[in-house]
């Protein structure tokens, strides 16, 4: 049995060393230096390529070694493979911290006076406070539920959006496509941590952006497929939406000519709001793989028919 890395762009060196380590007894290789494709029963991925699952005929666990799978989908994976994904509690505090920088950020208008001093003008203009600041967030999973928790205790209104009703203390908790437009309205910030469905894919276009209230700033950390970009940029002409903070997008890295680097009003990052951290995950696939070996249940196995 081996153990095959397929990773695209991310570094593969430290992840084929350390988990060489952690597993003695287990060949791991690097695709595409794959000894002998007959051997290897268990991958672990960032955005492979297509039909990576046919070349391995006795593949029986696919591991991604992010927080998602939705980079696994483009291909078929049949139902006799497994595929299980990292949950680090450090990526989920990490989420909310930037979230957090990005909410106080807009509330506080520190990137508008960074423009003022870059211009050299002084003016000074109102300001949001926590406690009458509504926050929705959209996703109530494992990272979506510790965010709304966090921001709950530092005295914010939220409200919370999912497929299914949550019970979170101190969240105003909506469902389904009845309870979107509801979550939607009456808020200051909309923090997009959905995962990436076929029910997902899209949410964040003309229509959802209608149901808005005025000035709504929006934060996308989940991903860049479910945000209609070319509607964001006419919500935001049309003050719908007052500002978005953007750290997913359609294609990455974002293209030179994308009209984001230039509207005055989206502020974008390299996808960096919660970085895998190696050594969580590593001990996590090497846990997976000897499961796998035992036949017993994987850590943070996944649905493929949900997408999460």
């Amino acid at each position: 049995m081996s153990v095959a890395l397929i990773f695209n762009q991310k570094p593969t060196e430290e992840w084929q060393r350390n988990l060489q380590e952690l597993l003695p007894d287990t060949k791991v290789e690097v695709y595409p230096n794959i000894s002998n494709s007959d051997d290897v029963e268990f991958i672990a991925t960032w955005k492979p390529h297509r039909n990576y699952v046919a070349e391995f005929p006795n593949l029986k666990v696919v591991q991604s070694v992010g927080a998602g799978i939705d980079h696994l989908l483009h291909t078929k994976i049949p139902d006799s493979i497994k595929v299980s994904r990292i949950v680090d509690p450090a990526l989920k505090q990490e989420m909310f911290e930037h979230v957090l920088a990005c909410v106080m950020t807009s509330m506080k208008n520190l990137l508008t006076y960074y423009k003022d001093q870059v211009r050299k003008e002084w003016k000074p203009t109102t300001y949001q406070n926590i406690k009458e600041t509504t926050i929705t967030i959209l996703g109530l999973g494992e990272i979506g539920k510790l965010v709304a928790e966090q921001f709950v205790a530092l005295g914010f209104q939220v409200k919370g959006w999912s497929n299914s009703p949550k019970n979170i203390n101190g969240v105003e908790s909506f469902a389904g496509k009845e309870g979107l437009n509801v979550a939607i309205s009456k808020t200051n910030f909309i923090v997009n941590i959905l995962p990436l469905t076929g029910d997902t894919e899209g949410i964040l276009n003309k229509d959802f952006f209608k149901e808005c209230s005025a000035h709504t700033v929006l934060v996308n950390v989940g991903r860049g497929a479910h945000l209609d970009e070319k509607d964001l940029l006419i919500a935001i002409e049309e003050k719908q939406i007052k500002e978005a903070y953007l750290d997913v997008f359609i294609e990455e890295p974002l293209p030179e000519n994308h009209p984001f680097w230039s509207n005055e009003n989206v502020y974008v990052t390299p996808h960096i709001a919660s970085v895998t951290n190696a050594t969580t995950a590593l001990k996590q696939v090497a846990d997976n793989y000897n499961r796998m070996k035992n036949n017993e249940t994987l850590l943070n196995e996944v649905s493929l028919e949900r997408g999460y």
